[in-house]
């Protein structure tokens, strides 16, 4: 996922997507007692007994499995930039994938929702920073329908007209006092790429202070910690006011993007 992110970021345009009902897209080859439930719904004196005949959300092994059929799948096509994106762009069913031309990455969005159909998987919630493929995926029906403006990537939110992205909302609960709580919600920002750690680095220093003094995990902390950490929550919930955008720098036939 590290890897998916960081790709987000470097090339110029951004291609969003993931799959329609994607476990359940999976027929199980075997259906074994392991897959049987119990619904109950009486009909006479007997509750009826059903088995799935897909794969199941919440099982540990499905997003591996989903992975394992979209490659064995794409392996079926010669070897491209399509196929390969098959293998090596989806995160469990989410697209990500990015490119420096415009053209190319419509082409692609068009190959892979072909690609993908032929395995009777269908895309949905599309979207793009480039300015004419929603107009596409509108056409087909796959544009996202989110009213908000910001996407949902790999944990973080984007805004594809912006071309920035920013920390999904925390809810960090100020009244936190114990060593246990107070490690939960400054758990709660989700930054791989660390672009918040200026602010959230707090959060562990606050922490290490906290095991300093050999508490119990519902012990009440020091009054001293608990102000610290009404502090430093306040800062964590205002987090998703500051966005990351991305900037383009022409130096000539030499084209730099970074973050601000």
């Amino acid at each position: 996922m590290l890897k998916l992110m960081i790709r987000f970021r470097t090339n110029r345009y951004a291609l969003l997507a993931d799959i329609i009902k994607a476990f359940l897209m999976i027929r199980l080859a075997s259906e074994k007692d392991r897959n049987r439930f119990y619904f109950f719904l009486k009909k006479g004196e007997k509750l009826h007994c059903y088995r799935y005949k897909t794969l199941i959300f919440g099982c540990n092994a499905s997003p591996f499995i989903l992975n394992y059929v979209l490659k064995f799948h794409a392996e079926k096509f010669p070897l491209d930039e399509c196929s390969e994106a098959l293998k090596s762009s989806f995160y469990v069913d989410n697209l990500v994938k990015t490119a420096n031309n415009a053209e190319n990455l419509s082409d692609l969005y068009i190959s892979v929702r072909e690609l993908l159909q032929k395995g009777i998987f269908n895309l949905q919630s599309c979207n793009s920073n480039c300015v004419t493929l929603p107009k596409k995926m509108e056409a087909d029906g796959t544009l996202s329908g989110f009213d908000s403006g910001w996407e949902k990537v790999l944990g973080y939110q984007y805004d594809p007209v912006q071309d920035s992205i920013r920390v999904s909302p925390p809810s960090c609960d100020l009244e936190a006092s114990t060593k246990r709580k107070i490690l939960s919600e400054t758990s709660k920002v989700f930054d791989p790429l660390s672009l918040y750690l200026l602010v959230t680095v707090r959060g562990r220093l606050l922490m290490r202070e906290i095991l300093r003094q050999k508490l119990n995990w519902d012990d009440m902390v020091p009054q001293g910690m608990s102000s610290d950490w009404r502090t430093l929550a306040k800062d964590l919930s205002a987090l998703n006011s500051v966005s990351f955008p991305r900037r383009v720098i022409d130096e000539g036939k030499d084209t730099k993007l970074f973050f601000l």
